[in-house]
């Protein structure tokens, strides 16, 4: 455990003296030593990304990525570099992916006029509407706008949900007690970190957002089975869920700006 944080700690220095004088063997340094976070995000990805990718183009994206947080963390802004690096490798992991699954302009185009008829009829109705709401004001079959917004939802959240995924899961769960990940210091700080951030974002969200949260990563029902618990349509335990996943990425962005 000694020679493990005698090792962290000789990595932090060399982070601050790269920051000062750009050393090449510094930054090769450091990227093979922080190199295991992109691999292990290269691995959880790889289903993510189906036969789209090879985990080599997911690994070859993340260690970009690694290089260029060397050169763009701030200290300052109260993250560890270890939990920096992690968000910013699955991000640019995430995007990569995502830019391979283009949606469709006409599809963007069609969820503008979802998003309007939504905030018309909540103030009309002084509440939440419903789909059939939304597809009666849009004269559109219920079917269609129903099959939308879950095409939609899964597009929306794909950029940021898999990074926030396996850590909800983690935090619900407490998988990571003291101990769980020994020989893995500095995962295990980082790993608490993110917990710290997201029980305190997950604490703000609304109730019925924070149920979803629950049954959808603790619990690990489906779509139609949080419906039926709740006593609501499919459609809208997908709005609450995309609802709860922007909150929490909002958290994560205002966290990592320090």
């Amino acid at each position: 455990m000694q020679m493990e944080q005698t090792d962290h700690e000789e990595m932090t220095r060399d982070l601050e003296a790269y920051r000062k004088n750009g050393s090449q063997e510094l930054r090769n340094k450091l990227v093979l030593h922080y190199l295991p976070i992109v691999r292990s995000a290269a691995v959880q990805l790889r289903t993510m990304a189906g036969s789209l990718l090879e985990q080599e183009d997911l690994t070859d994206q993340g260690v970009l990525a690694l290089m260029e947080c060397l050169d763009r963390y701030d200290p300052g802004k109260g993250a560890r570099f270890e939990t920096y690096a992690f968000v910013r490798v699955r991000g640019a992991m995430i995007d990569y992916i995502r830019s391979q699954d283009w949606v469709p302009h006409r599809a963007r185009n069609f969820q503008k006029k979802v998003d309007e008829a939504f905030s018309i009829l909540s103030h009309e109705k002084m509440g939440e509407p419903d789909v059939k709401d939304v597809a009666g004001y849009l004269d559109m079959p219920v079917e269609k706008v129903e099959n939308h917004i879950k095409y939609m939802n899964h597009a929306s959240v794909l950029s940021f949900e898999a990074a926030l995924q396996d850590m909800t899961a983690i935090f619900a769960k407490g998988e990571l007690e003291a101990g769980d990940m020994d020989g893995k210091p500095e995962e295990s700080l980082f790993y608490r970190e993110m917990m710290e951030m997201l029980t305190a974002a997950i604490d703000g969200l609304g109730e019925k957002e924070r149920l979803v949260i629950t049954l959808y990563y603790y619990e690990e029902l489906k779509y139609s089975e949080i419906a039926e618990v709740m006593g609501i349509g499919q459609s809208r335990v997908c709005q609450i869920h995309t609802k709860a996943i922007r909150k929490l990425k909002s958290s994560l962005e205002d966290y990592m700006r320090g």
